[in-house]
């Protein structure tokens, strides 16, 4: 595979930003050896905006990237998900945050077998507890309470001091794996800036950074039409485990799908239009197949197949497509696309989850 390949299977859908792609052709020209990894706090079910990340690890394997995913289980403990239960959250982890990742690659093509997971705690050594000093030294305070937005807390004055050190923890977990593609999503953007701007200086690299899109929740925006001052921000309308009916789980039953699919919110334009995001970016993506199905009546216009998602944006902005057939179709999609994960459902890991997770 030539290097114009590689660069664009790493950079393509459903990659948002990547940082830089000269870099990263460089690197791909010398030879360099790429090495991945993507983290996740063990915070509850796996929804679909974390599906998407697995689109894109099997990319990057067929990029020749070596792929590894980072469960963080100390700060998951700092954010407080699931209690701040240690034992249980590496319970979570190993018993089914790595079974579900592993299903999310093979679902997309990708070789789960080839993609390394590690648990943040097992690696967390003296040379790493010193690069989380290096890393707070090279940088301010201020800096550092700017980027505890990557745990989805906002900014404000009396925050715990472990919130502090949570991206000085996240930066140092690149250097101390060697990582050279750090990968996210948008949300986490601060912080890769971060291990770049301190790179050179710590640990004598700049690390390239992949950010994916993030599914819009299929909730109604708090406000709504979405004020001016907030447009481009998708991220702050992202799918939400804590919003109720905001997210997908891998794990939810058919008729959990097909509710939620139905009740998401669908205005007339293709802006901040949740079902539209989800069928352009999960429906359309490559990974998944390219195509999208719509089942109705003869009465309002039969079955179409749509090939491509700008005829199908271009028909539901025509009225030609009906937001409940849409809907509809969605839920049907997903359905079908999440039927390997939900044999998994029925682990008692899972069943405790529920019980622990306000959904």
């Amino acid at each position: 595979m030539d290097v114009e390949e590689r660069v664009r299977l790493i950079t393509g859908p459903p990659t948002e930003e990547f940082l830089v792609p000269k870099e990263l052709r460089e690197k791909l020209q010398a030879g360099v050896r790429l090495r991945h990894y993507i983290g996740y706090e063990i915070s509850g079910l796996i929804h679909l905006g974390q599906l998407l990340t697995a689109l894109k690890i099997a990319d990057l394997q067929k990029a020749g990237v070596e792929t590894s995913v980072f469960m963080a289980d100390f700060h998951t403990v700092i954010n407080h998900k699931l209690g701040g239960d240690v034992d249980f959250i590496r319970k979570v982890a190993k018993n089914y945050f790595k079974k579900a990742v592993e299903a999310g690659i093979k679902l997309s093509g990708g070789q789960p077998e080839k993609t390394r997971f590690v648990l943040a705690s097992d690696i967390y050594d003296t040379k790493y507890w010193e690069t989380v000093i290096q890393v707070g030294k090279a940088t301010t305070l201020s800096r550092s309470l700017r980027s505890i937005t990557i745990m989805g807390r906002e900014e404000q004055e009396g925050v715990p001091t472990a919130w502090v050190v949570y991206p000085l923890m996240q930066a140092a977990d690149i250097f101390h794996q060697g990582i050279n593609i750090a990968h996210a999503g948008m949300d986490q953007r601060k912080v890769h800036m971060l291990a770049r701007d301190v790179g050179m200086k710590v640990a004598g690299y700049k690390p390239l950074a992949l950010h994916n899109h993030m599914l819009l929740g299929l909730h109604k925006p708090p406000v709504w039409p979405v004020p001016k001052d907030k447009e481009g921000r998708w991220q702050s309308f992202k799918m939400s485990k804590s919003v109720k009916g905001s997210a997908v789980f891998l794990t939810d039953s058919e008729e959990d799908i097909r509710k939620k699919a139905a009740a998401a919110f669908c205005p007339d334009g293709a802006d901040y239009n949740p079902v539209l995001d989800w069928v352009k970016h999960l429906a359309f993506a490559p990974q998944l197949g390219g195509r999208f199905e719509v089942r109705r009546s003869e009465k309002y216009g039969g079955n179409t197949e749509y090939m491509s998602y700008a005829s199908l944006e271009k028909d539901f902005l025509a009225k030609k497509l009906h937001p409940s057939d849409l809907k509809g179709a969605l839920g049907e999609f997903l359905v079908e696309l999440l039927k390997p994960f939900r044999k998994l459902s029925g682990d008692a890991i899972v069943k405790d989850l529920r019980n622990r997770v306000t959904r």
